[in-house]
């Protein structure tokens, strides 16, 4: 796999309702936070469309989208004609997010899911810490929040790194979503623990 050529930005939201704005739209409770925090916007099917940090500032919230594939500023805005807010657009620096941003998360055990093929992903596969599912309501949460309450959550998405560059002969239910550099993110059922990655498959999870 290459990075193609990030889209990092961020979008500053002003108002006095700026708050329950985003509130109303993200996984996670942005209403216990006083700093930053991690979180997601979904499909209305429940699947990640943007994964986002939120940082709060003096007078407005940042919100930072790492590769913005599906312009996360016509999404808001569509939200905004019935709140008191406004955007504002600024593009980041995309050598910041680049190939050795993406290794760097990677070795650390993070998945950005900004830079995998967006509507294709579950968001408790990946980030679970991500969502409050006792929060008030958001696009795709009903989705979510029966997958989480009837346990229908069967496939975990981890990042390996391998120990050997000898050719790789997964199980037929791994599926491989990234190779990069010399680590793989894979789909695999959610409570496999008959295999060892590191004897087997010459793996090391991260």
């Amino acid at each position: 796999m290459k990075i193609e050529t990030p889209n990092p930005i961020k979008i500053l939201i002003y108002g006095e309702e700026r708050i329950d704005f985003i509130q109303n739209i993200i996984t996670n409770d942005i209403l216990n936070e006083s700093k930053s925090l991690y979180s997601y916007i979904l499909t209305p099917q429940g699947k990640i469309l943007f994964e986002i940090q939120i940082n709060f500032m003096k007078d407005c919230l940042e919100i930072v989208c790492t590769n913005d594939q599906s312009d996360l500023l016509s999404y808001l805005e569509k939200y905004a004609k019935l709140s008191d807010i406004s955007l504002q657009k600024f593009q980041l620096d995309k050598a910041n997010f680049g190939e050795s941003y993406f290794l760097n998360s990677l070795k650390i055990g993070k998945i950005d899911t900004n830079f995998l093929p967006h509507s294709t992903l579950n968001p408790s596969e990946v980030h679970d810490e991500y969502i409050n599912y006792q929060k008030g309501c958001f696009v795709g949460q009903e989705v979510v929040s029966r997958i989480k309450h009837r346990q229908l959550q069967k496939k975990n998405i981890l990042i390996f790194e391998k120990n050997n560059q000898n050719a790789l002969n997964l199980p037929d239910d791994f599926e491989l979503l990234i190779e990069f550099k010399n680590f793989l993110v894979l789909r695999l059922p959610k409570n496999i623990e008959y295999l060892n990655f590191e004897s087997e498959l010459g793996l090391i999870k991260i």
